[in-house]
């Protein structure tokens, strides 16, 4: 039933009394003003409760059969005597009749209505059966579809229904009433019906059945209206109705209970006099005039939270979307720093070969220039053993006989400088096959910088992407009025609900700190982008300087193969002509008759000869200072390359400390990432709550206004006059409920309570 069907239930069913119950005061009995002398025996009345200790108690509930219209068939009583003391005997009254223990074997005698029974120190639980008239009863009638039918006319009818229940107080005993609280609950199928609503009572639906309850107080508003007019105001219901749509009509189970109970839970002395109970109606009015008041405020409070809900909500989701670009970004970071972390490996491992390669070249360079030295000094002395063959040739053809001897002497000049040469040419060789050498590792060692430095250079970019990306996000949720708006929202809420402000501002601490944590972490991308641009803009020069220096490299790997060919040419050559000149020395003295003839070919040949030394002499001399450049050059990029290889180390190391640093933020990130996920998911369960919050709020202010007006103000306005005969009134029902104890009978000094329940017989 409705929350003011509740309050109506207790300020209505004795007036004033059930409402100032609860003010604290004395123990003094309510009195008129003029103390009249039946006050007196009100309060004798009121008194008036044995509870014995000696004595056990009677609990009584009446199971009344009823038929579709609510009229009584038959009566089963059940009595429970509370043993209290544990009494050996029981003293009884009861005008039940076919009694018997229903629980144990406890047996009883009777003499006149009075029963003993044997309590062997137990409880007694008896039954019996009566044909008295009940104190309360109903009337049942039904409507379908605007006509007024039985129960039995409507077995499987449809339409719209009807169900009418009115209750019966006919307690009557010399003009006084006993007061009745009844309620009624009706077992529906949900199948069968549907659209149900009750008037004062309430509806709970389980999705399979409909529980319909109805309440009513008979004969209250009559008595009190009997001595104040004022009392017709008030909304005391005896009554209520039942409406559905039914579909093939079948008969609905129905169980109503009646009870004193709540009327004897109220106390008639809590004033010293009718000023002070109308001093409290003042301040009932002014209590219910501020939960009004506070309703409405919490209504308001509420409207605002729920509006600021909203901009919690989306601030989280951007807070959630921003946490999930973190982590993708961080990805992009991690895996841009371990291909720097690999790319920095390549180029300290290149940068190592360079410098052995350099050294080598270095070395191989120096031989090339002992070598061509060599050489030069091989080729000068041939070029003077040749000078002096031509002379001797020359002098030979105008003197044979001193001619042969000089030619000996020339030939064997020629055969020594032949052989110098031809060291020379070998140590050439040697040389320039170590400068191909030491080339082709600077070469190559060139070639793995190259593409270190390409690695290291996308590394750098993808870190300065992925830092950009993560500096970006980072601002944005920086700068994002979301979490501003979610501390204010949360403001709200601390001013609407200020028992948990302690806990809100532990939420407003914790996001204005990761606020702070946000700008930080976005200053340090800032730098980071700034870093890995200068990394990224090094390693393109870097890239560019190597690739000039392996062209270099390969040229000096092509000249020094050109120069090992022709020392290895030249080395033949020689051999050939040492041979031959070492036969010419031999076939002098017994070649004389053919001399004249041969000293001419051999002056043509020493002619060329001088020309071709003299050639070769120069190019040596060439050799020889291109090797002394490649020395120089390849000795100070062998140290370059030691503080370069020292560099790519320091790199390498740097990106390795990159890609751990990275890698902790990448988990840090996907944490936070889960975290704003999590919360993300709770806000509908935070934002359904909120509004079911408001909405119980806006029935909250919108009951507490009308039960002010339709209860309070009502109420207050009844005492604002002359309520001696009311008070009386209110006192009279309240000692009638508290006398009425018992409906088969009760012994004297012994305490009991009824309740009857009345089930329809289906």
């Amino acid at each position: 039933m409705k929350n003011r069907e509740y309050r109506v239930l207790v300020t209505l069913a004795l007036m004033a009394s059930l409402v100032v119950g609860n003010v604290a005061g004395t123990s003094a009995n309510v009195q008129a003003a003029d103390n009249k002398d039946k006050s007196t025996e009100t309060k004798k009345t009121s008194e008036t409760k044995t509870s014995s200790t000696a004595t056990p108690t009677k609990d009584e509930t009446v199971y009344v059969k009823v038929d579709d219209a609510g009229n009584q068939k038959d009566v089963t009583v059940s009595d429970q005597l509370k043993n209290i003391s544990s009494l050996g005997t029981i003293d009884d009254v009861s005008d039940l009749k076919d009694i018997k223990n229903v629980k144990g074997d406890e047996t009883y005698s009777e003499n006149n209505g009075k029963l003993v029974w044997q309590g062997d120190k137990k409880d007694i639980c008896y039954q019996g059966t009566t044909t008295k008239k009940i104190p309360v009863g109903m009337k049942v009638t039904y409507e379908l579809d605007g006509k007024k039918v039985s129960a039995d006319d409507l077995e499987g009818k449809s339409g719209h229904l009807k169900i009418h229940y009115e209750y019966q107080n006919i307690s009557a005993d010399s003009g006084k009433y006993t007061p009745f609280l009844m309620a009624t609950g009706l077992l529906m199928d949900g199948e069968k019906f549907s659209n149900v609503t009750v008037d004062n009572g309430k509806v709970i639906s389980d999705g399979d059945r409909n529980i319909v309850i109805g309440m009513g107080l008979p004969q209250l508003k009559e008595q009190l209206t009997s001595v104040s007019s004022k009392v017709d105001d008030l909304d005391i219901p005896d009554s209520f109705t039942v409406e559905a749509d039914v579909t093939d009509y079948e008969k609905v189970e129905a169980v109503t209970v009646a009870t004193n109970e709540v009327f004897n839970e109220v106390g008639t002395d809590k004033f010293d006099s009718l000023d002070e109970l109308k001093d409290s109606m003042t301040e009932l009015q002014d209590a219910s005039n501020k939960l009004v008041d506070g309703s409405g405020q919490l209504k308001d409070g509420l409207d605002t939270l729920l509006s600021s809900s909203g901009t919690l909500v989306s601030g989280i989701d951007q807070l959630a979307s921003g946490g999930n670009t973190l982590a993708g970004g961080t990805g992009s970071l991690l895996s841009g720093a371990n291909t720097l972390a690999d790319g920095s490996k390549s180029l300290a491992s290149g940068t190592s070969q360079l410098a052995s390669g350099a050294e080598s070249l270095n070395a191989g360079s120096a031989q090339v220039a002992a070598g061509a030295k060599s050489a030069k000094d091989g080729v000068g002395q041939l070029e003077s053993g040749a000078q002096a063959l031509n002379d001797g040739v020359a002098q030979m053809q105008s003197q044979v006989g001193a001619g042969v001897s000089s030619l000996n002497d020339g030939v064997g000049q020629l055969s020594d400088g032949i052989s110098q040469a031809k060291d020379g040419a070998v140590s050439l060789t040697e040389g320039s096959k170590q400068v191909a050498t030491g080339a082709g590792q600077v070469r190559d060692g060139l070639a793995q910088a190259q593409a270190g430095a390409g690695s290291l250079k996308d590394g750098a970019d993808q870190l300065q992407a992925g830092a950009s990306g993560l500096q970006t996000d980072l601002n944005t949720i920086a700068n994002s009025e979301n979490s501003n708006a979610m501390i204010a929202g949360l403001e709200a809420l601390k001013q609407a609900v200020p028992e948990q402000a302690g806990t809100i501002d532990q939420i407003i601490a914790g996001i204005q700190a990761q606020q702070t944590a946000i700008s930080q972490a976005a200053a340090g991308a800032g730098n980071l982008v700034t870093g890995a641009n200068n990394l990224a803009i090094g390693a393109g020069n870097l890239s560019d300087s190597l690739r000039t220096l392996g062209a270099g490299a390969t040229q000096v790997a092509d000249g020094a193969a050109s120069v090992q060919t022709g020392a290895e040419t030249l080395a033949g050559g020689l051999g050939t002509l040492g041979t031959g000149a070492n036969q010419l020395q031999s076939g002098v003295g017994s070649m004389a008759t053919q001399l004249a003839a041969g000293t001419k070919q051999l002056s043509e040949g020493t002619g060329a000869l001088l020309a071709g030394t003299q050639s070769l002499n120069s190019g040596l001399g060439t050799l020889s200072a291109g090797a002394g450049q490649v020395s120089e050059g390849s000795a100070a990029l062998s140290t370059n390359m030691k503080t370069a290889n020292a560099g790519a180390q320091s790199v390498a190391n740097g990106a390795i400390q990159l890609a751990s640093g990275a890698s902790q933020l990448n988990s840090g990130a996907g944490t936070l990432s889960t975290g704003l996920n999590t919360l993300q998911s709770s806000t509908g369960a935070l934002v359904s709550g909120v509004e079911q919050l408001d909405s119980g709020a806006a029935e909250l202010n919108s009951g507490m206004i009308q039960f002010n007006e339709e209860g309070i103000e009502k109420l207050v306005s009844v005492f604002d006059g002359d309520v001696d005969s009311l008070l009386d009134k209110a006192n009279e029902l309240l000692d009638a409920s508290k006398e009425y104890k018992n409906f088969s009978g009760i012994a004297d000094g012994m305490d009991g309570s009824v309740k009857f329940i009345f089930v329809s017989d289906k």
